[in-house]
């Protein structure tokens, strides 16, 4: 059982940073290593998400193919994501659309990806036009009727080749197409929107990634990002109002990297970081901390920032 979202804030917000400090592969300059709290949740989750109209917690969960959430206790089901035809059980972002509607991606391993829209009832509708093929990580709304995704596609034994592209889809009738905006991508996975520029991690080539939004909107063709950051298998991502990402950094890690690109280890004893959130009204960033997919404990962690 989730300790409640209001109890985890009143424990992230008294929690000091202790005096052990460790160093960032490829970062010269030792940093602090943050506490945080940590609270056990029945689940095998990836994607996290806060809801801006009450700060509730959303988490997916791979057991059951599903989107939990916490309205102030234990996480219960929110809603039932369907399971691609001969594929297994895999969840990638969740994130919250302006209409107040929950979006969530279908990871589909390579035949079965989706987008799906969910109502405040907990129905899943699935946008219709993006590749199945596409393997779909990272989600973000542009603006209403707009999308960012990260996906990769793999054949074989050959590296994956993936991009960032724009889905635009209606939200009456569901039907969307999609644009591609970064190509020439390792494994993308997460996506950061902030100051007009759009971020994005590069998990096979431990970069993230830096484009302008308007440049990208704009051209005809598909625009070369620049290297913003070196992080060392980064994973899905967050920001926060002052411009830092937060992701998953080296085996064991959890990173914040400053608007200079400095990145600085939030700490170093994850089982696998996974998704992250941030609850901007009370300063709180949330973290997954997936056990492993054999048997074993997951966690929600909060950590708070400034």
């Amino acid at each position: 059982m989730l300790a409640s979202p209001v109890r985890l804030r009143k424990t992230a917000a008294v929690i000091a940073t202790f005096s052990f400090v460790a160093a960032l592969a490829g970062c010269s300059t030792p940093q602090t290593v943050v506490q945080a709290q940590k609270t056990a949740v029945d689940a095998l989750p990836n994607g996290i998400a806060v809801r801006p109209a009450d700060g509730a917690l959303f988490i997916t969960d791979d057991r059951t193919s599903s989107v939990l959430s916490s309205h102030g206790g234990a996480f219960s089901p929110y809603a039932a994501i369907p399971v691609g035809v001969a594929q297994g059980k895999s969840l990638s972002q969740i994130t919250f659309a302006q209409s107040g509607a929950l979006l969530a991606e279908r990871f589909g391993f390579g035949t079965a990806s989706a987008i799906f829209e969910v109502s405040g009832n907990g129905t899943a509708v699935a946008l219709s036009g993006p590749n199945p093929a596409r393997r779909r990580l990272g989600l973000v709304e542009l603006a209403p009727g707009q999308l960012l995704s990260t996906w990769f596609i793999k054949t074989g034994s050959n590296p994956p080749q993936g991009a960032l592209s724009l889905v635009t889809y209606d939200g009456a009738t569901h039907a969307a197409t999609e644009r591609d905006l970064l190509t020439g991508l390792g494994k993308p996975v997460g996506i950061a929107v902030s100051g007009g520029n759009v971020f994005v991690s590069d998990q096979a080539n431990g970069n993230i990634l830096k484009a302008n939004l308007g440049a990208l909107l704009s051209s005809p063709a598909p625009v070369t990002p620049t290297v913003f950051a070196r992080v060392d298998s980064p994973d899905l991502m967050t920001v926060d109002s002052e411009g830092r990402l937060y992701t998953k950094c080296n085996k064991n890690g959890l990173c914040a990297i400053a608007p200079d690109g400095t990145v600085s280890v939030m700490a170093n004893d994850f089982q696998d970081a996974r998704g992250v959130a941030i609850d901007a009204a009370h300063h709180v960033l949330y973290a997954v901390d997936r056990g492993p997919s054999s048997g074993g404990t997951s966690y929600v962690r909060s950590f708070p920032i400034k």
